[in-house]
C-alpha cells in the first residue's frame, strides 16, 4: 500500500466520527481491531485495504472514546492536576489550562479545561506551571438547529472540560517567552488606532475585536485575514527563504545548495507559528510545510492531490478528533478548491507566466474562491457577501506584502524606537484597509439554503466543464427546475411549537406555514442577548414572519431580547401585562384568532407596573382539538387562584412548565387540573438554583405528563396535528450526534 492510499484510507475512516449517534463500546471497537488484524494477512489486495481501513476506523473510535472517558473521569470528583497555564482572560476572570497529569499520572494527549477564578486572585501568565485541585465538569453546549456547536467545537479542540479552582501551589511562575515578547509590545500596540486586527495578525489573539470589527469582516468575506490561516505562515516561510538565498549570495558557489534555503523556509514558518501561539489552522500550515519541506529534501516529486491526501491524512492520524472541526474542514476544503479551479479552469497558458499578469492570476484564484466556497460561507454565516471579490482583491495584497511583513518586522526588531516605527506603519496599513472596506457598498445577502447553492454552483460549473449543457439543454434544464422545485419551501399540516434552547430563560416559537408567534425572547447578559445570538438567527434561518411578540413578564431571563428583536422588527406589535405604553394588554379576557388558532389570556387579571413572577401573561393556545398553555413564571399562589378562577376550563395537552421546574411552581393542584401529557421546560443544565428540583419532577411523573426539558435534548419541537403530538428534541431526534450527548453525571 502506497503513503498516499494509506493516507487516504485514513481520512475515509475518519468520517464515521461525524455521523455516529453514539460511540461503540470499547468491546466493539477491539472486534473491529482484531477483525482488522485477521484481514490484514489475506494475499487479496482489496481485502488488505479494507483491513487498513478497519484498523484506521478502530483507532479513530478508540481517540473519540478517550476523550470521552477523560470528560467523564474529570467530572466524577474533584482532583488534584499539574497544569500548565495556556490563556488569561483577566476581564472575564477564566484561565485556559492544559491538563498535563492527573493525581501524578500524566495524561495523553493533554486535555485543556477553562477555570473561573475569584476577582483579586493570581495573576496569571501563559507558561506557569501550577498544581491544582480542581473541579471540573463537561463542556454542555446549547443546541439549535443550524446554530454554532460550540460541543463540537470544544471537542474538536481537546476542550472538553470547565470549572474551578479549589486550592493551588505554584510549581512554576516563570512567563513562556513569547508572554514576555507581547508585553514588551503590548504598550505600543495599545497605543494604535486599528490594535484588536494588529494582534490577531502578531499573535492570533482576536478576543479585543468588537462586534461591529466582526460583522464588517464577515460581510466583506475578509475575516479569513484576521486570523493566524496558512496564508501567513507561508508568508513568513517566503521570508526565510528569501533571507537564506540572500545570504548565499556571499557564499562561493560550492557552498550553495537547495537544502539551507528549505530549513530556513522551515524556521521562519516555526517561529511565526510559535509566535502566534501555535492556533490549530497554525499547527496544520505547519505539519503540511514540514511534509513538502521533507518531499523536496528527498527529491521526491509529488501532484498537489497527493500532498493534499497525505497532509490531510496525516493529520487525521495524528489527531482523530479534527475530523469534527470546521476550521480543518474550511482549510483543506480550500486548498482543494484552488486544486480543482486551477486544474479544471486554468487560466491561459500566456496569462500563467510573468509578474504583469500576477494582478489577473489573484483575480482567478479568488474567482475561484469566491464560487466554489459560497456554499460553505452560507452553511457556516448564513449569507454571502457580494463584495468578497473586491474586498480580498484590496485585501490580500495589503495584509499580505504590507502587514504581515511589518507585523514581523516589529516582532524580531530589539531596537525600541524602530520597533515602534514598524507598529506604527502596520497600523496605518490596516486603518486604510478598514476605510476602503467601510467604503465598498453593502454586498451582503442574507442566504439560508446551502444544499441547493452548492447543488446549483458546483453541478452548474460540472455541467459546464463536461459541456453537457450544449450536449443536453433540454435535460440540463429540467434538472435544474426540478432542483428548484424540491427545494421550495412547502407549509406543513398543523402547527408547530418550538422551545429553544437559550440557556436559564424562556423563548418559544409557534408557528403555522411561515408566519411565527414568540413567547418571550430569552435573557440577556453582559455582552449580548439571546435576541441577537438566537432567536433572530433562528427565525431567518426558517424563514419564518414574525406576526406577534408576548412578553410574559418583565424579569431579564424572558425579556432580555426583546430590544434587539424590536430593533430587528419595529413593526411587530407587543404583548404584555406590563404598563408599557407600546404594548398591546394582555390581561384575563383577552381573546383573539390567529389564522388556525385560538388564543386566550388567562392571567393576569390586571396589569402591573412591577411585572414579577406571579404577574406573568398566561396563554391558552388551541386548535379545537390540541390545547398548550404558556405559564411564564408564575409560582404556587398565583396557580392556586388560577386554578379557582377556571376550574374544568384549565385542561390542556401541553404545558410550559412554569418557573423552569423550581420548588415554588407545579404544585400537584395545578397539574390535576390541567391533567394532560406533555411538560416542556427551559433552563441551562448548570443553573445555580439545580433547576428542576427533584420534587417537581415527582409531581409531573405522578400527574401522568412526559418530561422534556431544553437542558438535556436542546431546542424543543412539537409537532402538532389534530390530536397527535410529535416532541423531537436535538440532542436525541432532530440532530443526534455522540458529541451532542450529555456528558458526565446523569440526572
Amino acid at each position: 500500500m502506497t503513503a498516499t492510499l494509506f493516507a487516504r484510507t485514513a481520512i475515509f475512516a475518519a468520517l464515521p466520527l461525524l455521523f455516529l449517534h453514539r460511540l461503540p463500546s470499547a468491546i466493539v471497537i477491539a472486534a473491529i481491531a482484531c477483525a482488522g488484524s485477521l484481514m490484514l494477512w489475506r494475499q487479496a489486495a482489496w481485502l488488505r485495504i479494507a483491513a487498513v481501513a478497519l484498523l484506521l476506523c478502530a483507532w479513530m473510535l478508540c481517540a473519540a472514546r478517550s476523550a470521552v472517558t477523560t470528560i467523564e473521569t474529570a467530572s466524577a470528583a474533584p482532583a488534584t492536576y499539574s497544569v500548565r497555564i495556556d490563556e488569561v482572560r483577566q476581564e472575564r476572570r477564566q484561565v485556559k489550562v492544559q491538563l498535563i497529569a492527573r493525581e501524578g499520572r500524566y495524561l495523553f494527549p493533554p486535555r485543556f479545561a477553562w477555570l473561573s477564578f475569584a476577582e483579586g486572585q493570581q495573576n496569571w501568565c501563559p507558561g506557569q506551571r501550577w498544581t491544582m485541585q480542581l473541579s471540573l465538569r463537561p463542556v454542555h453546549a446549547r443546541l439549535n438547529e443550524g446554530e454554532f456547536d460550540a460541543q463540537r467545537f470544544a471537542l474538536a479542540n481537546h476542550m472538553g472540560l470547565r470549572g474551578r479552582i479549589q486550592q493551588q501551589r505554584p510549581e512554576s511562575l516563570s512567563c513562556s517567552w513569547r508572554w514576555r515578547l507581547i508585553l514588551r509590545d503590548l504598550p505600543m500596540i495599545n497605543a494604535l488606532e486599528q490594535r484588536a486586527v494588529i494582534l490577531a495578525l502578531a499573535f492570533g489573539e482576536r478576543a479585543e475585536m468588537s462586534d461591529a470589527l466582526r460583522r464588517l469582516l464577515r460581510e466583506t468575506g475578509t475575516a479569513h485575514l484576521m486570523a493566524i490561516s496558512g496564508m501567513h505562515i507561508a508568508l513568513a516561510a517566503s521570508s526565510g527563504w528569501l533571507l537564506a538565498r540572500a545570504v548565499q549570495l556571499a557564499l562561493p558557489a560550492r557552498l550553495i545548495g537547495y537544502r539551507f534555503p528549505l530549513l530556513m523556509n522551515w524556521l521562519a514558518a516555526a517561529l511565526y507559528t510559535w509566535l502566534s501561539g501555535s492556533d490549530a489552522p497554525a499547527q496544520r500550515t505547519l505539519f503540511a510545510l514540514t511534509l513538502w519541506v521533507a518531499f523536496r529534501i528527498r527529491g521526491v516529486q509529488l501532484s498537489g492531490w497527493q500532498v493534499w491526501s497525505l497532509c490531510v491524512g496525516g493529520l487525521l492520524l495524528l489527531d482523530p478528533l479534527s475530523v469534527l472541526s470546521e476550521s480543518f474542514w474550511l482549510s483543506a476544503l480550500a486548498v482543494a478548491i484552488l486544486l480543482t479551479w486551477s486544474h479544471w479552469f486554468p487560466l491561459p497558458a500566456r496569462c500563467r507566466r510573468g509578474w504583469r499578469w500576477l494582478p489577473v492570476q489573484l483575480l482567478h484564484l479568488q474567482l475561484g474562491m469566491m464560487l466554489l466556497m459560497a456554499p460553505l460561507q452560507v452553511m457556516l454565516f448564513e449569507g454571502i457577501s457580494l463584495s468578497g471579490l473586491a474586498a480580498n482583491m484590496l485585501a490580500i495584497p495589503v495584509i499580505t506584502f504590507i502587514s504581515v511583513p511589518l507585523i514581523l518586522l516589529a516582532m524580531l526588531t530589539p531596537v525600541s524606537a524602530i520597533c515602534a516605527a514598524l507598529w506604527r506603519l502596520a497600523d496605518l496599513s490596516v486603518v486604510w484597509l478598514m476605510a476602503a472596506l467601510k467604503a465598498l457598498p453593502d454586498g451582503w445577502w442574507a442566504f439560508h439554503d446551502a444544499a441547493t447553492l452548492a447543488l446549483l454552483l458546483w453541478g452548474g460549473l460540472i455541467v459546464w466543464r463536461c459541456a453537457l449543457f450544449y450536449a443536453a439543454p433540454v435535460s440540463c434544464a429540467a434538472v435544474v427546475l426540478a432542483l428548484l422545485v424540491w427545494r421550495w419551501p412547502r407549509d406543513e399540516p398543523g402547527w408547530r411549537i418550538d422551545m429553544l434552547d437559550i440557556g436559564q430563560g424562556l423563548s418559544v416559537v409557534i408557528r403555522q406555514g411561515r408566519e411565527a408567534m414568540l413567547y418571550d425572547t430569552g435573557p440577556a447578559w453582559e455582552n449580548g442577548n439571546a435576541g441577537t445570538r438566537h432567536v433572530i438567527p433562528w427565525l431567518a434561518r426558517k424563514r419564518l414572519r414574525l406576526q406577534t411578540i408576548v412578553l410574559s413578564h418583565r424579569h431579564l431571563d424572558h425579556s432580555g431580547g426583546l430590544s434587539a428583536i424590536k430593533q430587528r422588527w419595529p413593526a411587530v406589535p407587543v404583548r404584555s401585562a406590563t404598563l408599557e405604553a407600546d404594548h398591546l394588554p394582555c390581561v384575563r379576557g383577552m381573546r383573539w384568532r390567529w389564522k388556525a388558532l385560538n388564543i386566550e389570556a388567562l392571567w393576569p387579571p390586571a396589569r402591573s407596573e412591577i411585572s414579577n413572577n406571579n404577574d406573568s401573561c398566561v396563554l391558552s393556545v388551541d386548535d379545537g382539538v390540541t390545547r398548550l398553555l404558556l405559564m411564564g413564571d408564575l409560582e404556587a399562589s398565583a396557580e392556586r387562584q388560577l386554578v379557582a378562577l377556571e376550574k374544568g376550563r384549565l385542561r390542556a395537552d401541553i404545558i410550559q412548565v412554569p418557573h423552569h421546574g423550581s420548588r415554588t411552581s407545579s404544585t400537584p393542584l395545578l397539574l390535576r387540573t390541567v391533567a394532560g401529557r406533555v411538560a416542556i421546560a427551559s433552563m441551562a443544565r448548570y443553573n445555580a438554583w439545580r433547576m428542576p428540583v427533584n420534587s417537581v419532577l415527582e409531581n409531573y411523573r405522578r400527574a401522568g405528563f412526559a418530561w422534556y426539558d431544553t437542558a438535556r435534548s436542546g431546542q424543543l419541537t412539537l409537532s402538532i396535528d389534530g390530536r397527535k403530538i410529535a416532541v423531537s428534541g436535538l440532542r436525541e431526534q432532530i440532530l443526534p450526534r455522540w458529541y451532542h450527548q450529555w456528558f458526565g453525571v446523569k440526572r
